[in-house]
């Protein structure tokens, strides 16, 4: 009997917990698998956290390795007790400090020959109409790195070869790289559908609406972080993108990740010269272009791919939508990132669950549902708060009353029916969605609490799920009316 439920399971959760309430840190790592009747714990081990090169301080990581044991353990025993096409979930459960940083994909992809996925926390996300598949690329390098060029063009071919139907790229990177891609053959920026945005043309909005260009002397724009998420906005003119991939070194303000980019790039500056944007701006852009998916890369001379790591997993836990992490010294084609593309572009179950140690990647369950013989386990269920690390929704009775309608308003049937099939979603759009999909989330994950809620909580929630409703019907009206 065993056996035969073996041979029907494609799910695997490696559930990594932070227990913090000994002397020093501990992650406590379980191999879990999901019969018919539950989760069952198949392997577990505890491993200190400096098994992981983290320390116990505030100091910036360096050095983060999965220990040989863990990698050891966990593929015995996913040949022994799992078929050969199950896919292995990763669930960090909050908090969990730098352990977002490890490469548990570089180690756990070749051992266990088997893709390796990271469950968000947030819901899945909504509407992502469009025919075309649209991409805005925003590179900041070193000056001269003679990376860039290469690596954009064959991505962007990447791209084309691997995602079904049309492909639409928007390309924003330095001065120096910009020429150094103009300067390519004909394969690469000169195509149809490529734009390679002029530096020189960042800027930030005027009062109108209207960009204003950098040739207006009196309207130079003071350099920055800013000037860069205003010239990608500006560049897009008014219509939304699908995805948003961001290639730039990172660094460490503290304890904190960052992206370091030049303030202009228009005019590349050294590393000490560089400013530094937060994953907060980093996810705003996203949501103000209309991304659905977001990817970080991390390049070749990049003096702490820790940094981007960490900041791709803080992001990745928390958004509605697909987020990648790329390292492009293991990918410098992009062809593995541009598979990870297809993979939630095209029609589910056509193109293969991204395997590859370059790269990690957040989806929500319904992306992968198509590759799954059995329904992923619902974490609301008895028994299943192995999922989440919370109480299940279900034990709130304003939860339960909020959840229905809540996904109901984040769904946007409405947008996907209109845009299916357009060329180009006007950015107001799908921003306005990306940002009803992260209120709903907030409204979800903080209802569903252990018990019943106080009353002025109670209300508190219902209001905001009301408002949120009244929000999805304003832009459904206006988009009628557009």
């Amino acid at each position: 009997m065993a056996e035969a439920l073996i041979e029907r399971w494609r799910l695997a959760v490696l559930r990594v917990r932070l227990d913090l309430a000994r002397s020093s840190p501990v992650a406590v790592v379980e191999l879990v698998g999901y019969p018919a009747k539950g989760a069952t714990t198949y392997w577990r081990a505890e491993f200190d956290y400096a098994a992981f090169g983290l320390a116990e301080g505030t100091e910036p990581p360096t050095g983060l390795r999965v220990p040989r044991d863990l990698v050891e353990g966990v593929t015995s025993c996913l040949i022994a007790d799992f078929t050969g096409d199950t896919a292995l979930w990763l669930r960090l459960v909050p908090p969990y400090g730098h352990l977002g940083g490890v490469p548990w994909e570089s180690a756990l992809v070749p051992a266990t020959g088997r893709p390796l996925l990271r469950v968000p926390d947030r819901l899945p996300p909504g509407s992502d109409p469009g025919r075309v598949w649209t991409v805005a690329v925003a590179v900041s390098a070193a000056p001269n790195a003679a990376w860039v060029a290469g690596y954009l063009s064959s991505f962007i071919s990447s791209l084309r070869t691997s995602v079904a139907g049309e492909v639409d790229v928007h390309v924003f990177t330095d001065r120096g790289a910009e020429q150094a891609l103009r300067a390519l053959s004909h394969e690469g920026p000169d195509e149809p559908r490529v734009h390679l945005h002029d530096p020189g043309d960042a800027a930030l909005p005027a009062r109108s609406g209207s960009p204003r260009r950098r040739q207006d002397a009196d309207a130079r724009p003071a350099p920055g972080p800013l000037l860069w998420g205003d010239w990608i906005t500006a560049g897009l003119d008014g219509r939304a993108v699908r995805a948003l991939h961001i290639v730039t070194e990172g660094a460490f303000e503290g304890n904190r990740p960052v992206l370091s980019v030049s303030p202009d790039p228009a005019a590349p500056t050294h590393r000490s010269d560089r400013a530094y944007v937060t994953s907060d701006r980093v996810r705003r852009l996203a949501d103000r272009v209309g991304a659905s998916v977001l990817s970080f890369g991390s390049p070749p001379d990049n003096p702490c791919d820790s940094a981007i790591r960490i900041m791709a997993d803080h992001v990745g836990l928390r958004r509605a939508g697909p987020t990648f992490y790329t390292a492009l010294p293991l990918d410098p084609a992009g062809y593995a990132l541009a598979r990870a593309h297809a993979f939630v572009a095209g029609a589910p179950g056509s193109v293969a669950i991204p395997r590859d140690p370059s790269l990690f990647a957040y989806l929500q369950p319904e992306f992968v549902q198509a590759a799954l013989r059995d329904p992923w386990p619902d974490p609301d269920r008895p028994g299943q708060t192995w999922l989440s690390g919370r109480a299940a929704i279900g034990e709130s009775a304003t939860s339960g009353e909020i959840l229905p309608n809540a996904l109901d308003v984040a769904g946007g049937e409405e947008i996907t029916a209109r845009y299916a099939n357009a060329e180009s979603v006007p950015m107001w759009v799908a921003s306005s969605t990306r940002y009803i999909e992260n209120q709903v989330a907030s409204l979800v994950r903080t209802a569903g609490v252990p018990g019943e809620t106080p009353a002025a909580k109670q209300a508190y929630d219902l209001g905001v799920g009301q408002a949120i409703a009244e929000l999805r019907a304003l832009v459904d009206r206006r988009m009628r009316e557009s």
